[in-house]
């Protein structure tokens, strides 16, 4: 048995059931007009649910792209009046390193911290970035909340929010939002294929440089198919969002009772105000690397956090958000999926139990702290 809750990393891909698009949509030629149709109605789509249009949305090939884009292209569109940059310190690589970037470049000022601390911006020029969803934990941000909020401070203030982690999940209110941007391989679309939706006032300069595809925001020829592939499958999310969370919520629910049911396990995840598709939970006693590799030998696929964050080595968004070591450094995110079954959940508990309590005999951490 396999049994995947890794899905805030990657999530398996729903097959295509369409027709490819064959042709360079820049091409002057029947294939190429019909599939420069097809980008068009599906960018149309696209920006129906975003409440933009056509014209304020670009294709990318991810949210890594996109935030890279949002960031250093802003950074280099105001590079005259130096923009002030404000993001939280547990945001995903994809924010943080392009403002490290801007930092050492000089391009901008940047200010790290948690979004409460935030004061209103006084800068001329200023952008602040944060999460839908947080990647670590789930903690759902009211974005329109926030933005709103900022933008009373000083209307000046640009919002980007980075959305890979609640698109086609969470409901999407934009209001006062500038840029969002999405991802397609985080809701079950092919790799390589992304979005960001920039407000039309929000000025940009590219990264790419080329044949001026995406509204000169971004040349490369556009990956019809697989943006094509990514609609189709954003479509069927969409209509069945409120479903798919109600059912991934029981998943989740029946995953949280291990805290129940053993000794020093934490959930981290607050309840109230956290994404049904992510439970991060600590397990006292224990290397969070230790149990997710006994976890995937038991086929159980799980993640100690961010997939990017782990390859550079870096302190866990847990331990940046200031809990314990030892409850940082023993914590499992579990993220699921709408194709999870209820099935695989009571499955996996017993695995993860026993798991647990295998490891903590073997280690002499068994006992009640």
């Amino acid at each position: 048995m396999r049994i995947y809750f890794d899905n805030a990393a990657t999530t398996p891909t729903i097959p295509f059931t369409q027709t490819n698009a064959f042709g360079n949509p820049s091409s002057p030629h029947k294939l190429g007009l019909d599939a420069e149709r097809k980008i068009t109605h599906a960018r149309r789509m696209f920006s129906n649910h975003l409440n933009c249009t056509p014209g304020e949305l670009i294709f990318t090939s991810g949210a890594t792209e996109s935030n890279n884009l949002a960031l250093i292209g802003f950074a280099l569109a105001n590079q005259r009046r130096k923009a002030t940059f404000m993001a939280e310190p547990w945001e995903h690589p994809s924010v943080l390193e392009p403002l490290k970037f801007i930092k050492d470049q000089n391009l901008g000022n940047v200010i790290i911290s948690p979004h409460e601390e935030w004061n209103a911006c006084v800068a001329d020029v200023c952008l602040a970035a944060i999460s839908h969803v947080n990647h670590e934990i789930g903690t759902i941000n009211d974005i329109s909340t926030i933005a709103t909020k900022l933008k009373a401070d000083n209307n000046r203030t640009t919002i980007l929010v980075d959305g890979v982690q609640g698109f086609c999940k969470e409901s999407t209110n934009l209001s006062h939002v500038d840029m969002y941007s999405f991802s397609a391989h985080k809701s079950h679309g092919p790799t390589g294929v992304g979005g960001l939706m920039i407000n039309r006032k929000t000025r940009l300069v590219p990264l790419l440089y080329g044949g001026g595809q995406e509204n000169n925001l971004r040349a490369g020829t556009e990956n019809a198919t697989g943006i094509l592939h990514f609609l189709e499958i954003a479509q069927h999310l969409w209509e069945t969002q409120a479903g798919n969370s109600t059912h991934v919520a029981k998943i989740k629910l029946i995953l949280e009772e291990i805290a129940n049911e053993l000794p020093n396990v934490i959930v981290n995840t607050n309840k109230k105000i956290a994404s049904p598709y992510i439970l991060n939970m600590s397990f006292i006693g224990l290397k969070g690397e230790t149990l997710v590799h006994l976890l995937s030998d038991q086929g159980v696929f799980a993640s100690m956090g961010a997939a990017c964050r782990s390859r550079k080595n870096a302190n866990s968004a847990l331990e940046i958000m200031g809990f314990p070591p030892e409850r940082a450094n023993s914590a499992i995110r579990f993220s699921f999926s709408h194709l999870n079954t209820i099935e695989e959940a009571i499955a996996a508990k017993v695995i993860i139990i026993d798991s647990v309590t295998r490891l903590r005999k073997m280690l002499g951490t068994s006992r009640s702290i």
